[in-house]
């Protein structure tokens, strides 16, 4: 495991373990949120794009082990970092003049239909979905490492 992402996980077990009683998740996951989503600004490059895949893989691994109603609290952190992601990607292809492919488009309108049907899931419904949710992503992120190919040097 990169020490990025050794040092995102221990920040976010911190800020978990530290809020008092009287926080919420929501105000957890605004912390967070503000956290990660300063490291993801402006992103641009091959150095950059890994950082972003790897902080939204520390991120999807927390959400692995989170409840149902820390999940639906995360909602709207995740739903920003997640559309910084995709733009992120987007932007990275159009950068190399490169078309996103049929299969990546559908996957990130995939992702995109993800968050729209999060709010309105039961807390029975959360587990099972983030699961596939989870799975499109790491796929999603699997073909945009493909797509870009190895990392460019200088």
């Amino acid at each position: 495991m990169s020490n990025q992402l050794m040092r995102f996980l221990a920040v976010a077990l911190l800020v978990v373990s530290c809020r008092s009683e009287q926080e919420t998740p929501a105000d957890t996951s605004s912390m967070m949120m503000d956290s990660t989503m300063k490291g993801m600004a402006g992103m641009h490059g091959d150095s950059a794009m890994r950082d972003m895949m790897t902080r939204m893989q520390g991120h999807m691994g927390m959400m692995d082990t989170a409840s149902a109603a820390t999940i639906q609290a995360m909602h709207p952190m995740h739903r920003q970092m997640l559309d910084s992601a995709l733009t992120s990607m987007n932007d990275e292809m159009r950068r190399r003049n490169m078309t996103p492919t049929p299969e990546w488009t559908s996957l990130a309108d995939s992702l995109r239909q993800d968050l729209d049907r999060m709010p309105g899931m039961s807390a029975s419904e959360i587990p099972l979905f983030m699961r596939a949710h989870r799975d499109r992503m790491m796929r999603f992120m699997q073909m945009q490492r493909t797509m870009m190919g190895p990392p460019r040097t200088g």
